[in-house]
């Protein structure tokens, strides 16, 4: 057992203005009231590093550049070694969970959006699951699709690289010049470029660009 005497501030106030402290007790009680400062700047400092550590773990594309700021600012040292209990102080990573998974819920709620204009048949659907193979059959989605390929390949293709959100493109202009373009491939009955050959192109420098990790 630690033979440190521990002295209420009033005691020793008293203590003091009547010379009666000891200088030995007021020695181990100044030295005792050191180590614990000590422990508690260790402690913050530790804490305060191991926010900073996570906050650099995030994937910049996970979390746009002002929300990381928005952060940095509030849990790390930016913000100053402030004292809280541990149960009133959020944690860092759960924040950063909550903000992540908001952005998918948003990403998601968009992309779902956007296919409101656009109806896939199951079919459809079966075939665009191959559109990032090279072996991809263009003819069995123009089949699939009742000569449609060249809308629905170009549609996904806008949609997977989130292209109508970003430039917030109406979803029925969208359609609309995409048909215009499969009646202007049809106009001349064109037996190689057609609309099917159009898609058969963009599904291509689809490929092209997704394994040569330009996007």
């Amino acid at each position: 057992m630690s033979d440190t005497i521990h002295v209420s501030p009033t005691a020793a106030a008293l203590q003091l203005e009547r010379g009666e402290a000891s200088l030995a007790d007021l020695k181990k009680n100044l030295e005792y009231a050191a180590s614990v400062l000590e422990s508690v700047y260790i402690e913050e400092t530790r804490r305060l590093v191991d926010t900073e550590d996570e906050l650099s773990d995030i994937q910049s594309e996970s979390v746009p550049s002002e929300v990381r700021d928005w952060l940095a600012s509030t849990f790390t040292r930016q913000m100053g070694l402030m004292l809280r209990r541990n149960e009133e102080k959020p944690r860092f990573r759960s924040i950063v969970h909550a903000v992540q998974a908001g952005i998918f819920v948003e990403r998601m709620y968009r992309r779902t959006s956007n296919m409101v204009g656009l109806s896939y048949p199951a079919s459809v659907i079966s075939v665009l699951k191959n559109v990032d193979k090279w072996s991809f059959d263009v003819f069995a989605l123009n089949e699939a699709s009742g000569d449609h390929a060249l809308k629905f390949i170009f549609y996904e293709l806008l949609t997977r690289y989130d292209l109508i959100s970003r430039f917030k493109i109406p979803i029925s202009a969208v359609v609309s010049f995409v048909e215009a373009l499969e009646v202007g491939y049809s106009k001349h009955k064109n037996p190689y470029h057609n609309l099917i050959h159009a898609a058969d192109v963009t599904q291509t420098v689809h490929y092209l660009l997704l394994k040569t990790g330009m996007v």
